[in-house]
């Protein structure tokens, strides 16, 4: 097994000639960080044998992952747009993580038509990598999480819930545990969620859509109970989905032979995702840009495999490893290594994932990147 690591500089050798037919790399901007040295250790049978080979970049994606990694966005960006006619998918990808870091969303959807039309396949979906802005002081959010059978008991306890909130507050409500829905608790439900609208309460809500094909599997059913069906009108108001609830509307009346419920302009509830059950593994998270000035995260990696035999580190949340920790994310790596541990690094966007080829990373660890949807 190859396991590049970094040894002193020596001499600059002259950069290589391009190979016939192929453009030469874009020349990096001023302020490129210089090539680093790295040395092969081939570990065998008879010993160790130490080789010097070149981390110079061999391509424009390796040139942007350094860029990336030296903190130079723009200059990132730019490299990698004067490429992507090229039809490298790396560059695209790499393209899409830089907008998710940077939050310019509207750049990423651009972005994805155009991937959409030149490869005719579905493009990433949008999700921002972007640190969370603080939460304003004056913001209270109160999350009322009903249990697996909505009934009056649970209708009451979302009453009091909302009651016990500021009326300027946002309520949170989390429809994702329930499993059975009664009659009785339908139609308190739907009084609660139509009374909380009448008083402009503000809603978030998640797992409703579990919700909407419940109460629609029993709309659906022979003898359906109108409970049911002025639940789901009420969620598709408090929602705003006004085509969904006059088609039902009239489902309704058609139904049960009486005027169903009035469609009324309020300010829709926001929809937010369920928090992800957390991984079965207890992988080692880490989170931010890792840099020389916040090492804390590479000693995190250190004390973690001293007490796991399996090393797996969760990049997920990691927006950065900047150009000069690669050395010593690969000395902890190393150490692992030497230690007869498994590394597996997970999660990482892009960007991140054609630094750790470039520096021989993917040498060390089994990389498992980030998969766009």
């Amino acid at each position: 097994m190859a396991l590049p690591f970094f040894g002193k500089k020596k001499d600059k050798a002259p950069p290589p000639k391009p190979a016939a037919g192929r453009p030469a790399a874009t020349p990096a901007p001023a302020g490129t960080p210089p090539t680093e040295t790295l040395l092969t250790m081939e570990m065998g049978g008879t010993g160790i044998v130490v080789e010097e080979t070149s981390g110079a970049p061999e391509s424009p994606v390796d040139e942007a992952a350094i860029l990336y990694a030296s903190g130079q966005t723009a200059a990132t960006e730019q490299l990698l747009r004067s490429v992507l006619a090229q039809g490298d998918r790396r560059a695209w990808h790499m393209l899409f993580d830089l907008f998710r870091v940077r939050n310019q969303e509207k750049e990423f959807e651009q972005l994805a038509l155009d991937y959409a039309m030149r490869f005719e396949t579905s493009p990433p979906v949008w999700q921002s990598l972007a640190p969370a802005p603080a939460a304003r002081p004056q913001t209270r959010t109160e999350s009322l999480e009903l249990p697996g059978l909505l009934d009056k008991s649970a209708a009451a306890a979302l009453r009091d819930g909302i009651a016990a909130v500021p009326k300027a507050a946002v309520v949170r409500v989390n429809f994702s545990h329930i499993e059975m829905i009664d009659e009785a608790g339908a139609e308190t439900c739907a009084e609660i969620l139509a009374a909380a609208r009448k008083a402009k309460r503000k809603f978030q809500v998640s797992g409703v859509d579990r919700l909407i094909a419940l109460l629609q599997d029993l709309t659906r059913a022979t003898h359906s109970r109108a409970g049911h069906w002025l639940l789901l009108l009420e969620i598709y108001q408090t929602l705003g989905q006004q085509e969904a609830f006059e088609d039902l509307a009239v489902d309704y009346a058609v139904r049960f032979e009486v005027s169903p419920p009035s469609w009324t302009a309020v300010q829709a509830a926001e929809v937010v995702q369920t928090a992800p059950a957390a991984p079965a593994d207890d992988a080692l998270r880490l989170s931010g840009e890792i840099t020389p000035a916040n090492d804390s995260a590479l000693q995190q990696v250190g004390g973690y495999a001293a007490t796991h035999s399996e090393v797996i580190v969760d990049l997920s949340e990691v927006t950065r490893v900047d150009y000069g920790s690669v050395s010593q994310f690969i000395s902890v790596l190393m150490q692992c290594l030497g230690s007869g541990k498994s590394i597996t690094l997970r999660g990482h966007n892009a960007l991140i994932h054609e630094l750790f080829r470039v520096m021989g990373i993917d040498q060390l660890a089994q990389l498992i990147p980030h998969q766009p949807r």
